[in-house]
């Protein structure tokens, strides 16, 4: 698995390649086999900082924090920005670089494993630069990445981070998936669903948040079923029960006082669109044993 390690560092930059024997250990391994790290980094303001590579025998994933830069591949030519990743699946020839002017600070980690082409079909890249936005939990997912490399060349560790990567890529496609959606429907789910969570003790009607979306009653309710499936009124419905389920959870609070707190004033009416909506009655949910 070559990796040129030919850039040369300077303070605060961070290289570590996972040692050959680890990473024979890694695909063998029951927990890690799935999925595993062979090397990360980070390069602060990279000035003048390239890559090409004619063989490339794994999976690369690369976060530009801040600055600009380029990739180049068989089949695309892309400019690089704060808050891009650079998805490069194994055997994807490539080239890159930093910007002159304004040289990027890429955080970046080589991995392999069994089902490492399952999670960027899990991501679904569409180029190989996509944009997620300059989101901190992805540096701190780096950063825990990081870690491993302090820990003398522990297995342990290493396989923590493997499992740091899993969840890693499933919230990068998360967030793609958001990002993505937002930009080409015109609508910011994230402020949507905040109006719904507040508004959980009583009514909400579809005006109010086609408003908040700048679309009319049946744009809004089309564009968003699209994007989540449900229908708007049909997801308040949901969160309203998922509320239910933690207040049944929690508290002992009779069946009509959690109907009234979430503004159902029939407590035959909730516990039928409870029952709908999660297969059980409220007092038959209740019973569940969750030991």
């Amino acid at each position: 698995m070559p990796i040129s390690s030919g850039w040369p560092l300077k303070a605060g930059d961070i290289r570590f390649f996972v040692p050959f024997f680890a990473s024979t250990r890694l695909a063998q391994h029951p927990l890690s086999r799935s999925l595993y790290v062979n090397g990360m980094g980070l390069y602060l303001k990279a000035k003048g900082h390239k890559m090409e590579r004619q063989e490339h025998e794994d999976n690369l994933l690369m976060f530009c924090s801040e600055g600009a830069g380029y990739v180049e591949t068989e089949i695309e030519s892309l400019t690089v920005k704060a808050g891009d990743l650079i998805c490069l699946p194994k055997g994807t020839l490539h080239k890159y670089g930093s910007h002159r002017q304004t040289p990027w600070t890429l955080y970046w980690v080589h991995f392999d494993g069994e089902h490492a082409a399952d999670y960027w079909q899990h991501i679904n890249p569409q180029s190989s630069v996509i944009s997620i936005g300059n989101h901190p939990k992805i540096i701190a997912d780096f950063e825990t990445l990081f870690s491993a490399r302090q820990t003398g060349y522990s297995m342990k560790a290493f396989i923590h981070a493997a499992q740091s990567l899993k969840q890693m890529l499933t919230f990068i496609a998360l967030l793609y998936s958001k990002h993505g959606q937002s930009a080409r429907n015109q609508i910011d789910l994230d402020a949507i669903q905040a109006i719904m969570q507040s508004h959980l003790s009583g009514e909400l009607h579809l005006e109010e948040l086609a408003r908040t979306a700048n679309l009319s009653k049946y744009h809004f309710s089309k564009r968003y079923k699209e994007l989540t499936g449900y229908s708007p009124i049909q997801h308040f419905i949901h969160l309203k029960m998922e509320r239910a389920c933690y207040l049944l959870d929690i508290s002992s609070q009779p069946i009509s006082q959690i109907a009234n707190s979430l503004g159902y004033d029939d407590a035959h009416y909730f516990s039928r669109l409870f029952k709908k909506v999660t297969g059980l009655s409220p007092r038959e949910y209740r019973k569940l044993d969750r030991g």
